[in-house]
């Protein structure tokens, strides 16, 4: 046993948590740097973060690299996916609005709304993609389901993320060098965290989701 572990072991738990979120962090600063790698990457970074939310085998590395690996694919079409109608709905909200009327304002904030549902829905498709390894269309379904069912915890999860970037762009210079490293995975943990309060009720210990 490792003394340090003996003396201080709450400490030392606190460490080892910290140590997934850091290695983790790291794990996807390097594989996202091909920019096309960042939907697996964050795939992955869920995965190794998972550990913290719900009990899973291996170490973080392990983790990060199985969830990236076997994700690629589908992780890719979902980030061009969410790319192609955020754009989409960003540029018929700014349309609508810029035209002035009344009625064009409803329809830009109709837009707007979709656009929340959809940021809704992705704080359940990236634990579910990580997870719960589906094809993309029940990935897809399953994620608006959710999100319909339980709004609370999905908004739980985007203010969390939010959170963390305002508290990252308030930070001081010095410590927002340091706190880069724990950025990506206190956004996993949030988002992972989040969505795990609600998917926890359908998880099968198979790695199946039930209907």
């Amino acid at each position: 046993m490792n003394p340090w572990e003996d003396r201080f072991p709450r400490l030392w738990a606190f460490g080892e948590k910290v140590s997934v979120l850091v290695i983790g962090g790291l794990l996807f600063f390097l594989f996202a740097a091909p920019v096309i790698t960042i939907p697996a990457a964050l795939v992955g970074l869920v995965s190794a973060a998972g550990a913290l939310i719900r009990p899973v085998p291996g170490e973080t590395v392990g983790r990060f690299w199985r969830g990236f690996k076997r994700s690629f694919g589908r992780a890719l079409l979902l980030g061009l996916i969410d790319l192609v109608v955020g754009g989409v709905l960003w540029f018929d909200f700014q349309f609508f609005m810029a035209m002035g009327s009344p009625l064009t304002r409803v329809a830009a904030y109709l837009f707007a709304s979709l656009g929340f549902v959809a940021a809704m829905a992705n704080v359940y498709a990236w634990p579910l993609l990580a997870w719960f390894p589906q094809p993309l269309g029940p990935l897809l379904k399953r994620s608006l389901m959710l999100a319909a069912a339980h709004p609370l915890q999905a908004m739980l999860g985007l203010a969390c993320v939010l959170a963390v970037g305002l508290l990252y762009m308030v930070l001081p210079g010095p410590v927002k060098s340091l706190a880069v490293l724990l950025g990506p995975g206190l956004i996993a943990l949030s988002l992972g965290a989040a969505a795990w309060l609600a998917m926890k009720r359908y998880a099968r210990p198979d790695e199946e989701f039930a209907e």
